[in-house]
């Protein structure tokens, strides 16, 4: 009896730890941040560590040509090397530039090398020496942000008087297609994809950190939309894009895109017929390409990708800039009053 009332204690006490332990697990899962994030005191402590965590990775950007300074911007430094230190910043920060140098906080000034950038990403790879640079900021995973979220920009609004700025916002959206004319000839070209955010994104911001609260990146800053109207609206380009641009460019100089080898302009330019008033109508087919090979055709109008509707030439190149090289892609064709389906091995742009 006596063995028995002591396995029955030591089985309370066991079972009494066990389910301690699961209620602090469920506690911290999902109750613990949302107190932290309640309580002002402890949302300062976590917006004072990402700022001291993320800080020391954004520096400045200087943009020269005859030898005078001609415009800033921001840049976050996100690898090492043995000899060089990797930063990410814009490409419209450093374009038309003769010369890029980065400041640090110290108003230590080094040359950087331009490694790469890609206009409709708005992306830009500089190398410089590594020197006593021993850490890089730490990127944190964009596919898993939450509207509501706290986030911090840092950069250098307005130029390098205000450098390592910080302002607190929350992320207003997780994804925004912001329609971006990068030529600049009055047409969009293309639809970016971004995190909206009402953290203080000025001149000077672009090509800076969105961190969030553990300091990790989640977005390089870029395209602030100005004017009073719409003042408190600023929008990140998310880290998960970043990372596949920078490893492109440092890899090949350029990021490589599937390419079929088709120009293409909206339908509803060239057919009265109100169902074919959506997709693209192809204008040219170049020679041996992989739409060629597959049978694409001139007059071809295509409707769909993988099943996907097509609104138009913008809506084409994003659906299509989903996947990679070495994919397979199913395009729905109008042909003649006819729906056919042609499969097609993406391939890369042919080097000239």
């Amino acid at each position: 009896m006596r063995s028995l009332r002591k396995a029955f204690l030591t089985g309370t006490i066991i079972g009494g730890l066990v389910g301690a332990m699961f209620f602090s697990f469920i506690y911290f899962t999902f109750y613990y941040h949302r107190v932290e994030a309640s309580n002002p005191y402890h949302l300062e402590l976590a917006t004072s560590y990402a700022i001291e965590k993320a800080s020391p990775h954004v520096v400045g950007i200087i943009r020269i040509n005859n030898g005078k300074e001609t415009g800033s911007g921001s840049g976050v430094i996100y690898r090492l090397d043995e000899e060089k230190a990797y930063i990410v910043t814009n490409s419209h920060v450093i374009k038309d530039a003769q010369k890029i140098e980065v400041a640090f906080e110290n108003e230590e000034r080094v040359v950087a090398e331009i490694i790469g950038d890609d206009i409709i990403t708005d992306l830009a790879v500089l190398a410089i020496p590594r020197g006593n640079i021993n850490e890089v900021i730490e990127f944190g995973d964009s596919s898993n942000i939450r509207v509501g979220e706290f986030v911090v920009a840092i950069g250098n609004p307005l130029g390098l008087n205000l450098y390592g700025s910080a302002t607190l916002g929350i992320i207003s959206s997780k994804e925004r297609l912001i329609p971006i004319d990068y030529d600049k000839d009055g047409q969009y070209d293309w639809y970016a994809s971004v995190i909206q955010t009402d953290a203080a994104i000025n001149p000077g911001n672009s090509g800076g950190a969105l961190v969030n609260l553990e300091g990790k990146l989640i977005g390089i800053n870029s395209m602030k939309v100005a004017g009073s109207s719409v003042e408190g609206i600023g929008f990140s380009i998310p880290a998960n894009i970043v990372k596949r641009v920078v490893n492109d460019i440092e890899v090949y100089g350029e990021v490589r895109r599937p390419y079929l080898g088709i120009e293409v302009i909206n339908a509803a330019l060239v057919t009265n017929t109100h169902e074919l008033k959506q997709g693209v109508y192809v204008n040219d087919v170049v020679p041996y390409s992989s739409a060629y090979n597959a049978g694409i055709k001139i007059n071809d109008i295509i409707i769909a990708i993988n099943g996907e509707k097509i609104k138009d030439v913008m809506d084409f190149r994003h659906k299509l800039y989903q996947y990679e090289i070495g994919d397979t892609i199913t395009l729905t064709v109008v042909r003649s009053n006819k729906t056919f389906t042609f499969d097609i091995v993406l391939q890369g742009k042919p080097s000239r």
